[in-house]
């Protein structure tokens, strides 16, 4: 009887990714490690959720900006546009303190999940915070509309996305902490992850 998938598998998976573990905590089945681009670094949460029968896993970036009464509507407006544009993941509020964090629960089908579907959905959350990370505050702090703000977020990103084959090749990479301390480029497959959202891009609208 094979052992029960649980945070020694998340871990080897990390490992198998070259990232680097901040945390482990078994008991609550939670483990943390740590991305960032040239201007910015953000903590990913990775941690178990069973209810019932039903066990998730469960990816969370929490503290990625906070909605306040400064341009509340805006800010709520902009955060749901972009959880209909992305393929994976939904950004989230706090409603006791505006803590905006990005989360996405997987089920576990047969009780486990694969490392490649690990290794997508984490690439996939990475870059949608390198995508958006400035999007409540280009609403905040300057004059742009939430179209302008979500096109000035999605066009600065394209334009560092590479023309050739290799999905990585930009010129500002999103990054995660390597074991050893140096910089790693999240891998992304972008036409298992990102074809969603170009076709969103170029939808019709009703």
């Amino acid at each position: 009887m094979t052992d029960k998938f649980g945070m020694s598998h998340i871990v080897e998976y990390l490992l198998q990714m070259n990232l680097k573990v901040v945390h482990i905590d078994h008991r609550q089945e939670t483990v943390k490690l740590v991305f960032h681009n040239n201007l910015e670094q953000w903590q990913m949460v990775v941690c178990f959720q069973q209810r019932g029968e039903v066990r998730k896993l469960v990816l969370i970036v929490p503290h990625i900006g906070a909605v306040t009464t400064k341009k509340r509507l805006e800010c709520l407006e902009a955060l749901m546009a972009v959880n209909y544009r992305i393929a994976m993941g939904k950004f989230g509020l706090d409603l006791d303190d505006g803590e905006v964090r990005l989360e996405e629960a997987i089920p576990l089908a047969a009780g486990r999940i694969s490392f490649e579907q690990f290794r997508l959905a984490c690439s996939a959350m990475m870059q949608t915070v390198g995508m958006y990370h400035t999007l409540l505050s280009r609403i905040l702090y300057s004059n742009s509309s939430v179209a302008e703000a979500l096109q000035a977020c999605e066009w600065e990103y394209f334009q560092h996305m590479p023309l050739d084959d290799d999905p990585m090749a930009s010129t500002e990479p999103l990054t995660a902490i390597r074991r050893d301390g140096s910089a790693h480029q999240a891998e992304l497959n972008l036409d298992d992850v990102l074809a969603e959202v170009t076709r969103l891009f170029e939808e019709p609208r009703e």
